[in-house]
């Protein structure tokens, strides 16, 4: 307890902290966009050119004008006079809507921020279900096959030993990725990329592996990708592990686990459908 004080919650909240900074300003930022859009237009003469309309005589003729909201119907008529209709009221595209951000996002773009629902189900998945079980079983027997570590011997002791320390590792990664992802209102799932070529998927899929969604669909470097990673290698280094293990043999283990995240998700991309 003493060294997983000392090292784990000095070292790896310390990590964590570094990594979380640019997350949050970022953050911060997305949620100012999105709470305080730009209203839009709300009047059609608010389009009107000033220097135009500040130069119509007032005592002209008038004349009834109509003219058309955004969606192409007519919504009344506008009083012009006769002696100055060959330049009046320049509108600035009238029948063009302005957009709030939030629209505009909606518009541009097909990305759709997963509900509470699907982030729960694919962290579960990706942690207890079977092709993660099955993964599992394989990392622990090339373990077993190199005898790493030695002190866990060989046979079924051994092998069972092994198993349950891939899986502790995993589920660690995996929880510590999900619950900052959910502070963070970030989307770390990936998804097949709608780019066309293959170079272009594989740098979209290399891409997913570092980095996350925000609720607009930007993409950022993702820290709970990040922290889960060496978290999950940290945490079994300097507990279960045999005591010559330290929180350095956590830290490249977890630049394992990342590593093997780009092959993976080049496996989601081609291979998998």
């Amino acid at each position: 307890m003493k060294l997983f004080s000392q090292i784990v919650c000095r070292r790896t909240i310390s990590l964590v902290v570094f990594l979380v900074a640019p997350v949050l300003m970022a953050q911060a930022q997305e949620a100012k966009n999105l709470d305080n859009p730009q209203p839009a237009q709300s009047s059609v003469l608010q389009n009107v050119n000033p220097k135009v309309t500040s130069s119509l005589p007032a005592r002209a003729q008038r004349k009834d004008l109509p003219f058309q909201t955004g969606n192409g119907e007519q919504a009344g008529t506008l009083e012009l006079g006769n002696q100055d209709a060959h330049h009046l009221f320049e509108f600035d595209r009238l029948s063009v809507v302005p957009q709030s951000p939030r629209s505009a996002q909606a518009t541009n773009s097909s990305y759709v921020f997963p509900t509470e629902d699907e982030r729960l189900k694919r962290y579960l998945w990706h942690t207890f279900g079977p092709l993660s079980l099955l993964g599992m079983g394989v990392a622990a027997g090339l373990d077993q096959h190199r005898n790493s570590p030695p002190e866990w011997r060989q046979g079924a002791s051994g092998y069972g030993k092994r198993y349950a320390s891939r899986f502790g590792q995993y589920a660690i990664e995996q929880t510590v990725t999900y619950g900052l992802s959910e502070a963070f209102r970030l989307d770390t799932g990936f998804v097949k990329s709608n780019l066309t070529g293959f170079g272009p998927r594989l740098g979209d899929a290399l891409l997913q592996n570092i980095t996350s969604r925000t609720r607009s669909g930007k993409r950022i470097i993702s820290v709970p990708r990040l922290a889960g990673a060496y978290v999950g290698g940290i945490i079994p280094a300097v507990t279960w592990y045999p005591s010559r293990f330290s929180y350095k043999d956590g830290l490249r283990q977890g630049t394992y686990s990342l590593a093997a995240g780009f092959g993976v998700n080049v496996l989601r991309e081609f291979i998998f459908r």
